[in-house]
């Protein structure tokens, strides 16, 4: 990744209290910041990251491609083979990628704009995304919105430098897959105001246990500033626990009505969606599915709390779509909707009952992969999903990866498959055309080529 980062080595040093070693008395200047040798611009800070490989390996790689500084772990063993002109140019921190937030948020830190970070075990990028259409008002080169899924201790970091003296809201998705990281987050961003959309059991291999999970995500009130505001629905489990930690800490806590009397009602179900009332308006929400309506109460409760426009609030709601591979529908010999970006049991479920509304007395068809990261609580939750199909009491269930046997197990006449191959050709030779076909699982289990298959067959 890469972002503009205009700061010159006496300030960089200045953050982590080094003595700098550079004999360059014209205290040179960055203009960008990088954590990919690939992406390098001349004037470019390298910041090498430990992943699946130890990004100091391609500091020399940075340097070739322009880079004039980079980031390093004391005596880490690379600074013996760059020639010493090269070594020179290192900026020593203890963790590289603690670094890359204290750069963050003292990049955060010479602004003020209005700063919502949102969490939450499902809905994240649906509630980030209406989010950015509620400000949509704003002139594009004021408004800063999450990119994609850049949502951990990279992505995060990478969404504040994209601030600057013109910004005035900036929505910031947060995630996580160990205990820890959204205070960590939250510390970076030092949000005005953050909104939690659910806790599920997204992760729950790592945290071990729901309760953990709720404090995992309530954690996202950490850095919140004096005065700041946690938006959370009515139904949120361990609502109570909110209650207190906003308390303790003196923030403001403001409830959305999603289950009890919500102000934005759901005049009449559609095959593709919802037309919802408010205040004697109908608007149109064009995706099927109870559950993502949360999301869009929790944008109207921001709309409300802002005082934005009637108008802007229902033009977010009748002009979103979703992203890729989230509830995607297509038309063709079946018709596929391509929820395949991730999956965890809140989500699955929810997609499961779009899936049903869009079906109408269609043929249904769940092509459900394992979901991740439910260690010790796989079979619990996967048996739980396949309960909750066995008492819809139609439609086939195809399950694929081993975790999904308990899954099958529970469902009459539902079919387990180890191999992705046998599973469509199972599809192309059994599945009558016109059937509706749901494709979800977690993000490893590359489900989108089952969609990729089953959009271009012709029969």
């Amino acid at each position: 990744m890469i972002a503009p980062f205009e700061y010159s080595l006496s300030t960089i040093l200045s953050l982590f209290s080094s003595k700098p070693d550079w004999e360059n008395p014209l205290n040179p200047k960055f203009q960008w910041i990088s954590t990919s040798s690939r992406e390098i611009k001349k004037n470019t800070l390298f910041v090498p990251l430990r992943g699946d490989r130890d990004g100091h390996e391609f500091i020399l790689d940075a340097l070739k491609n322009g880079a004039t500084g980079f980031l390093c772990e004391p005596n880490h063993p690379v600074l013996k083979v760059l020639p010493t002109a090269d070594q020179k140019k290192a900026i020593f921190v203890n963790d590289t990628l603690h670094a890359l937030g204290r750069l963050a948020n003292y990049h955060r830190n010479r602004f003020s704009p209005i700063l919502i970070a949102i969490t939450g075990s499902s809905g994240k990028t649906t509630t980030k995304d209406l989010l950015g259409g509620l400000f949509g008002f704003l002139n594009p080169k004021t408004l800063v919105v999450t990119e994609k899924n850049f949502n951990n201790e990279i992505g995060v970091p990478f969404t504040l430098f994209r601030i600057t003296e013109n910004t005035r809201v900036v929505i910031c998705e947060m995630g996580m897959n160990h205990r820890g990281e959204i205070k960590r987050l939250s510390l970076i961003a030092e949000p005005t105001h953050t909104l939690i959309t659910n806790i599920g059991s997204a992760h729950i291999e790592n945290l071990k246990s729901r309760k953990n999970i709720a404090e995992e995500k309530i954690d996202i009130i950490s850095g919140l500033r004096p005065g700041g505001v946690l938006f959370v629905p009515d139904d949120l489990d361990f609502l109570e626990l909110a209650k207190v930690r906003t308390k303790q800490s003196k923030r403001n806590l403001m409830i959305w009505k999603h289950t009890k009397q919500p102000e934005l009602k759901v005049n009449s179900v559609k095959k593709n969606g919802f037309i919802l009332s408010w205040k004697n308006e109908l608007v149109h929400w064009n995706i099927p599915g109870q559950k993502l309506l949360s999301n869009v109460r929790g944008m109207f409760a921001v709309g409300n709390y802002f005082g934005i426009s009637k108008n802007q609030i229902l033009k977010t709601i009748t002009s979103y779509k979703s992203p890729n591979k989230r509830l995607n529908i297509t038309k063709g010999y079946y018709t596929i909707i391509d929820d395949c970006y991730n999956a965890n049991p809140e989500s699955m479920s929810s997609s499961i009952d779009a899936s049903l509304q869009f079906a109408e007395n269609k043929q249904i068809v769940w092509v459900l992969g394992t979901m991740k990261e439910l260690g010790t609580f796989s079979k619990y939750y996967h048996e739980q999903i396949g309960k909750e199909l066995n008492q819809i009491g139609k439609g086939t269930l195809l399950g694929l990866g081993e975790d999904t046997l308990p899954m099958v197990k529970q469902v009459n006449g539902g079919k387990h498959f180890l191999d992705k191959k046998a599973l469509i050709q199972f599809i192309k030779t059994e599945i009558p055309k016109h059937s509706v076909i749901l494709v979800k699982g977690s993000r490893s289990m590359k489900m989108e080529e089952i969609v990729s298959e089953l959009q271009t067959f012709k029969g």
